[in-house]
Formats: structure tokens, C-alpha cells, sequence
């Protein structure tokens, strides 16, 4: 008896919809069904392709040229691979259905002819972006379709190419722009080509002043309030990232304030350096008195905003005032001006009306002395009684694993689901007492909501998870990239992820370094081994990384900072549990896992 294949009438996108909301071994065994179920699954598995490296693409490449994947394409990331142009100009034929393309690098020894791109509209990159310096030396591009474009200019031509063809596209909603100095005059003209345009994001960037004397730079303030600037009624978000001359040329606040007064994001990153830290010589009070005033006419204008992130922008507590006054209240908050001034920054949040979900940290050098820590995680606890993510970072301080308590931040924030650690050594103070007996539970602090745990470039104790283990029964997401294992004695090797009784929708692990000879002092090896137990299904497996390639971190903006070199691997061997290899581990023991990630590889 022959059983007839079902077959479904129902539109691809409910597929796809279905698909959204499923991981990728899900699909796989979706797609493994029957022939119907693999016919309607395989298209959301190759939706959005990410590539990294040379010997992916490569691989990639390969298959678009054998098969038709590539119609299923519509979404195509290329990181850290220089495509040349006879591969970007095959691409279209490849995936014709492309609409958004990624990529951090291309050979632009010869013209590419964009003709054929026709559904494009997302050109955003990674890093450097070269391909849309190429879009814009097409003559036969229109710019018709595109809604993203990003642009880093190699020269100062490049700018005015720019302009001069930026009036093709009509339809853009999302500039962003990458090193490059910046008038009112282009500004204004920006604008008067892209009416449509909804978020500009500046990166890099350095402003050149409207005016030059305190009265001219007040004028601009008056002319701001008196809305001279014509308003843009599309604009709502503007990010300016690590952009420089904002401090001195305040007077841009002003105009800010007063073009894009319907703003709902706004992110200002003035431009910081450890070594040379700004400003160079210390402002007098009337000088702070006129910056605290023109990042206040934001709070008094800007009446739309729900997501404000201020890093080393100088401010007060007007600023707060000015939202209160008028009526916002924010969703999210980041703050750090990397001095002891955050301190007064969140004093004035807790004092404020506003009441936030998300709050973003950047630390100070001082964070490392206990008592400025404790202060500070303690204001952190009383800023909102709604908070609910928290990203603590001490990148631009100057300290390198400086170390934070997670039990102290998690017993003051009762409602935290998310937290990340960036460039942090990650402490427990808790003393770990597992007694049952009526005293004991009465001393342990109470269980933490967290949910979804991120180590990013620091470092942490095997005490880490034994805390969170007990303290956060909640906890289904762990992320550990490029961060270092502290043990109290050499010969402690292994990271050891032992939680026995968690059961985890993710965990991914990128770059995990067990201790080197001598503390921190140089670069460790990765770890290439890790040991996987699942209670649930009492199930062992060890996987062991392979086939490194070497590649360079990209910035993305430009820091006194080196570049670092590190290797990363392509593939990965999966052994029988009861094989026999030496090294490091990382040993992750939960009860049940359904998905993990190692050095950005999909093992389970």
C-alpha cells in the first residue's frame, strides 16, 4: 500500500513564520520529515546565510554554483573575507532574490556593475565598507531600491560623490556614514535629498563648528528654540558613535534638539582616549554651565524619546529635569563619562521620575576600590524598580579584568533577567554554603530571575557557576566570548560549566582560555576541547575544535587600540564519550541543552 504524500496550499511566508520561531536543529529535523516538509522548510534555513572567513565563502561559493540554494538567499552577511569582483559581479545571478547584502571587504581593483542588482535594498557592512563605494562609482545605478546604505570613505572625494549622487536615492530610510568630517551645510543637504530618511548614524565623525564665540554659540541655542531649523518630520534615531568635536562644538546639541525633535533613539558617543582623555584643559563652571544647558534642550524638545545613550557626554542633573518637565519616560539609559561624575549621573537617575527597563554602564578606573563599586552597584538597584537588563562594561577604563561582584549586582536588582560583563573579571562574594538545615536557608540570598548571562573579554573563577547554579535556577542562556579561566592554582586547567539541574535553550562559548603560567600575562592558547553532559537524556559527547584559520579583529571605530590577532576553527570533530584525550576542557554538565555553539560553530 502506497501511503500518498500530503501536500499543503498554504502561502511559503506561514512557513517561513513557523520557521522564525524555530532553532536550527528544529528546522533540520523538519526538514527530514517528508519530501513535502523538506521542500517547504529548506527555504528558511538558507533565508539568512552568515559567512565567516575565506574557507567558508569558499565552501559557500561552491554550492551556489552546483545547486540552487542561492534562489533561497535573501539576506547574505560575508565577515572577514575580501570577495573580488568577479564574485561580487556573479553574485546577482547566483541570488537573484538577494535584498540585503553584508560584507566587510572587496577587491575594488576593477569596476563592478551593479545592473543586475535589482532587489537589493540593504547595503550595510562590517568594518570597512567598500562595497558601497563601488555602488556609487556605477553609472548605471540608480539607487532606486535601496532603503540602507553605509558608506566609510576612503577620501575626502569620496564625500562629495556622495552628495552628489545621494539625491538617487529617493526611498533611503537609514544612512550611516564612517570617517568623515561634517558641516551644517551637508547636513542640511542630506536631508533635503532623503526626505524618507529615519535613522543617520555618524560613526567616527567629526563636526565642524556652527559658531565660533560663546554669544554666536548661544545664538544657535535661541535659533534652536525658536525651531529656525526646519524640523524633519521622518528622522527617529540618531547615533553618533566615538565622534570627536562634539564637546567643544556644543552648539550641535542645540541643533539637534531642534531638527530632530521627534527622536525616539538617540545615541552620542563623544570620542575618549585613555591616554588622552578630553577635555585636555578643565572647563570653568560657566563653560559646564552652557554644555549642561544644551544637552538639556534635548530633554526639552526631543518629547518622543524612550532610548537615550549618553557615554562621555558632559551633563547633569538638568538634563533629567528637562525629561520630567515635559513628560518622557524612558525605556532605556546609558550613562558613563569615565570619571567619578557617573557616580552624580546615577544619583540623578534615582532622584529623576524615570523609571527604566534597560540600563548600559560604562565604568571608571576608581570601580576597582570596593567601596565606589559597592556605591555604585547599589544606586544601580535603586534607579528603577522596573529593570530588567543591565550592560556593565569597563572597555575604555584602562583596567583589565577589573572585578565585580554578580551576586552583589543580582541581589539588588530582584527583577534582572539580562545581564552582560564586558572587559570584567566576574567575582562571587557569596560564601557557597549548600546546607539545608533551617539556619543555613536562612542566611542564603534569595534566588535570582536572571535568565540570559553574557562574559564578553574578561575573566571569571569555576566559583562563577557554582553561584550560578544554586542562585539562578532560571538561567537558559550563557555566553562566554573571549574571556579566561582564574584558577587558584595552575593545575586547574579546565572551565567548568556545572550546573546539573539548568535546562538550556543556548549556550555558546567563543574563545575560552584556561590560565596561562604567569596570571594574565600573556596571551593564552583557546581551549579546543569540551565535554558535554545532559542528565535528561543521559547523553556524553566531546567535541574538539579544528582546522584553524588565522584572522585580525576589525574595530568599529577608530581607538588607541592594537588590532589582535587570534586564530579561529572551521570545523569540529565529535569523538565517543569514552575516548581518551588530553588537555584542557570546558566540561558543561546540565540537565538538558538544546542548542550549543562553540567558536561560533553549530555542534548541538
Amino acid at each position: 500500500m502506497i501511503t500518498p504524500q500530503l501536500t499543503y496550499n498554504y502561502p511559503l511566508e506561514i512557513f517561513d513564520n513557523v520557521s522564525y520561531y524555530l532553532t536550527h536543529k528544529q528546522k533540520g529535523i523538519c526538514r527530514n520529515v517528508c519530501k513535502s516538509w523538506r521542500s517547504l522548510f529548506t527555504p528558511s534555513q538558507y533565508r539568512h546565510v552568515q559567512i565567516r572567513g575565506r574557507r567558508q565563502f569558499q565552501r559557500f561559493y561552491g554550492a551556489l554554483m552546483t545547486s540552487m540554494v542561492g534562489h533561497y538567499v535573501r539576506r547574505l552577511s560575508i565577515d572577514d573575507v575580501c570577495i573580488t569582483a568577479e564574485e561580487l559581479e556573479t553574485l546577482p545571478t547566483l541570488c537573484p532574490n538577494l535584498v540585503h547584502l553584508l560584507s566587510n571587504g572587496v577587491d575594488t581593483s576593477q569596476d563592478i556593475s551593479f545592473s543586475q542588482w535589482s532587489h537589493l535594498r540593504y547595503l550595510t557592512e562590517y568594518g570597512h565598507l567598500t562595497v558601497a563605494n563601488q555602488l556609487l562609482r556605477s553609472p548605471d545605478s540608480t539607487f532606486s531600491s535601496l532603503t540602507n546604505l553605509s558608506i566609510r570613505f576612503s577620501s575626502p572625494n569620496m564625500k562629495h560623490e556622495l552628495f552628489d549622487n545621494l539625491h538617487k536615492a529617493s526611498d533611503l530610510e537609514c544612512l550611516s556614514l564612517d570617517t568623515v568630517t561634517l558641516s551644517l551645510s551637508d547636513l542640511e543637504m542630506i536631508h533635503d535629498s532623503c526626505r524618507s530618511l529615519q535613522k543617520l548614524r555618524l560613526i567616527n565623525a567629526d563636526l565642524e563648528p556652527i559658531s565660533f564665540t560663546l554669544k554666536e554659540k548661544r545664538n544657535v541655542g535661541a535659533a534652536a528654540s525658536h525651531h529656525l531649523y526646519k524640523p524633519t518630520k521622518c528622522m527617529k534615531i540618531l547615533e553618533f558613535q566615538n565622534g570627536g568635536s562634539l564637546y567643544d562644538n556644543y552648539e550641535w546639541l542645540y541643533y539637534f534638539a531642534s531638527k530632530y525633535n521627534g527622536l525616539v533613539s538617540l545615541h552620542l558617543w563623544c570620542r575618549y582616549s585613555v591616554s588622552t582623555p578630553s577635555p585636555k584643559v578643565p572647563p570653568t563652571v560657566s563653560e559646564l554651565e552652557e554644555r549642561y544647558a544644551a544637552i538639556a534642550s534635548i530633554g526639552v524638545n526631543c518629547r518622543s524619546l524612550k532610548y537615550v545613550n549618553l557615554i562621555n557626554v558632559t551633563m547633569n542633573h538638568w538634563f533629567f529635569e528637562a525629561m520630567d518637565h515635559v513628560g518622557i519616560s524612558l525605556d532605556s539609559i546609558a550613562l558613563g563619562d569615565m570619571t567619578d561624575r557617573t557616580l552624580d549621573m546615577l544619583q540623578c537617575l534615582v532622584r529623576s521620575k524615570q523609571n527604566v527597563c534597560s540600563l548600559t554602564l560604562w565604568g571608571w578606573p576608581s570601580l576597582c576600590i570596593q567601596e565606589t563599586m559597592q556605591e555604585a552597584v547599589t544606586l544601580i538597584g535603586m534607579c528603577s524598580d522596573r529593570l530588567y537588563s543591565i550592560d556593565f562594561s569597563m572597555q575604555f577604563s584602562g583596567i583589565k579584568n577589573a572585578p565585580i561582584p554578580i551576586d552583589f549586582i543580582l541581589s539588588h536588582c530582584s527583577k534582572l533577567k539580562r545581564l552582560k560583563f564586558d572587559n570584567i573579571q566576574a567575582v562571587v562574594m557569596t560564601p557557597m554554603n549548600t546546607k539545608t538545615d533551617d539556619d543555613a536557608c536562612y542566611n542564603m540570598p534569595a534566588k535570582s530571575s536572571l535568565e540570559h548571562l553574557i562574559f564578553k573579554n574578561g575573566s571569571f573563577r569555576n566559583q562563577v557557576f557554582d553561584y550560578l547554579s544554586i542562585y539562578c535556577p532560571n538561567l537558559t542562556n550563557l555566553e562566554v566570548n573571549s574571556c579566561s579561566l582564574i584558577g587558584q592554582h595552575y593545575p586547574e586547567m579546565d572551565i567548568k560549566i556545572h550546573m546539573p539541574h539548568h535546562t538550556f535553550q543556548s549556550i555558546r562559548i567563543d574563545h575560552a582560555r584556561s590560565p596561562s603560567h604567569y596570571y594574565h600575562a600573556k596571551q593564552a592558547i583557546d581551549i579546543r576541547l569540551f565535554n558535554v553532559y545532559q542528565y535528561k537524556k543521559n547523553k556524553r559527547q566531546l567535541f574538539e575544535l579544528n582546522d584553524y584559520e588565522p584572522y585580525t579583529t576589525s574595530l568599529d571605530f577608530e581607538y588607541e587600540q592594537r588590532t589582535v590577532e587570534y586564530s579561529r576553527p572551521t570545523n569540529y570533530i565529535g569523538h565517543h564519550a569514552d575516548t581518551q584525550i588530553s588537555g584542557p576542557f570546558v566540561s558543561i554538565t546540565c540537565q538538558d541543552l538544546a542548542e550549543l555553539h562553540i567558536g561560533t560553530l553549530w555542534a548541538i
